[in-house]
């Protein structure tokens, strides 16, 4: 019966955990989307309740998963899955699932404090801040990974396979999200365009091209 409850905790826990994680990339995208300052409030309204949500998931499913795997005889501390099983906690915990690091916190509080208008360029900046998309990215493979191991319970081997595939998936999804993040051609003129006085100084900084032919 207790190992029951156990698993219930573990499960809610992990449930809990893959919501957090929905409305992390949800707000990221919609975020990276967003045109101006009203639009980024709504977009990063779900995201206020990860500083809830993660420490409450991070809290059931290791509590439960610990407390099941010392209670239960067909569980060992020393499974090469349940090893792997620690450390994706542990990684989710320190990658901190993107809108509770320092990044998403001073997005959301420049949020707050910006003007009602179109998106300024230094909200844009951290808008597209690389490790917001990266830690979201990042945190979902891992959670994808770790209800994987749980479920099939691999021995060594094919806990070592699983973690050169994460490994690699996390890899591209980092790099995909630093080329995404890097400002396309003539962003700096759209970003400038939107707040009064820039737009004439980046005209001057980007003559056209036939002042420059002459």
């Amino acid at each position: 019966m207790i190992d029951a409850w156990l698993l219930f905790g573990h499960v809610i826990g992990v449930v809990v955990l893959v919501a957090g994680i929905g409305l992390e990339v949800y707000a990221v995208a919609a975020a990276g989307r967003a045109r101006t300052v009203a639009e980024l409030r709504l977009a990063v309204r779900p995201a206020r309740v990860l500083p809830v949500l993660m420490p409450l998931s991070t809290l059931l499913m290791t509590g439960c998963g610990l407390a099941l795997v010392a209670h239960d005889p067909d569980f060992r501390f020393g499974d090469a899955w349940v090893v792997a099983a620690i450390g994706i906690v542990v990684a989710v915990s320190v990658v901190g699932g993107g809108f509770s690091g320092r990044p998403a916190t001073r997005l959301l509080d420049a949020a707050d404090a910006a003007p009602e208008g179109p998106l300024p360029p230094h909200l844009a900046g951290l808008v597209r801040d690389p490790i917001l998309l990266a830690s979201a990215r990042i945190t979902a493979i891992a959670a994808v990974w770790g209800i994987w191991l749980m479920s099939v319970r691999p021995h060594a081997v094919g806990t070592l396979l699983s973690l050169v595939v994460a490994l690699l998936l996390s890899s591209i999804a980092a790099a995909g999200s630093v080329t995404r993040a890097l400002p396309s051609a003539g962003s700096d003129q759209e970003a400038a365009a939107s707040v009064p006085g820039q737009a004439a100084q980046t005209a001057q900084s980007h003559p056209p091209d036939q002042l420059r032919q002459r």
